[in-house]
């Protein structure tokens, strides 16, 4: 397995490009990588836009409609988070079943040709409780410090993570399996709690960094003066933030 860490648009904001995951040589295969300059797919340059649509807010029958919908208004992907605390609500119970089944979402985005970035957190922040961490996690005996270098949270961490990964592999939903996921992301919005946990916070992501590979890296000031400077600076890539609701009123 090989992966890329791609940061852009928010301060630490970590992309896990999970590129190249089983090395299949398929006639659907999508090469996806960056050149330091933008998004490559198979070989060129991308300027892409995306819009978030959180499977869990809306219905199984809402799918179609709201991803065709974001299509139409020119997205060409669609971003998602995974919820934890949705898929995990009693340790080592999982619930995949209705508005939770994230393949069949991710299948539905494949359907309407386009992309699909997949945020696996494990936390989410996303404005839903407890930012997607399940409560047992927090009341667990000899957890210290979450999203840190702790060993129990990180065990915990690893082991939702890896399922998930585990389960778009096996559906071969990543680009390089001929799949619509160009892109994967591990944590999320770390910049603002990094510098108050110390050296705990950089162990942390020390240890899930080092699941990939190479860590290029963006400022964050190309997005200061937002989205049409940041184009104008060079910026490539732009998700627009819970699309779900601007399709429903719309």
């Amino acid at each position: 397995m090989a992966c890329l860490t791609f940061t852009a648009i928010l301060i630490a904001l970590f992309w896990v490009s999970l590129l190249l995951l089983l090395q299949l040589t398929t006639t659907n295969a999508t090469k996806v990588s960056h050149d330091g300059r933008a998004i490559t797919i198979d070989g060129q340059r991308r300027l892409l836009i995306s819009g978030s649509i959180h499977y869990p807010r809306s219905t199984t029958k809402m799918w179609p409609d709201l991803i065709k919908k974001a299509k139409d208004g020119g997205v060409d992907a669609i971003e998602t988070y995974v919820f934890w605390n949705a898929h995990e609500p009693f340790r080592r119970q999982y619930d995949f079943s209705g508005n939770l089944d994230l393949i069949r979402f991710i299948k539905t985005i494949q359907d309407h040709g386009l992309y699909a970035v997949l945020r696996i957190g494990p936390y989410v922040c996303a404005e839903w409780n407890y930012g997607g961490f399940p409560l047992w996690l927090h009341n667990m005996r000899g957890i210290d410090l979450l999203r840190t270098a702790d060993t129990v949270y990180m065990n915990e961490m690893q082991n939702f993570t890896g399922m998930i990964v585990d389960m778009v592999k096996q559906e071969k939903l990543f680009a390089s399996q001929g799949g619509p996921i160009i892109l994967a992301q591990v944590e999320n919005e770390y910049g603002n709690v990094m510098k108050p946990y110390g050296d705990a916070a950089k162990a942390y992501v020390d240890w899930f960094k080092s699941w990939g590979g190479s860590d290029p890296m963006r400022t964050a000031e190309d997005l200061a003066y937002a989205v049409a400077r940041f184009f104008q600076l060079g910026g490539t890539f732009q998700n627009y933030y819970m699309v779900l609701y601007i399709t429903i009123m719309n």
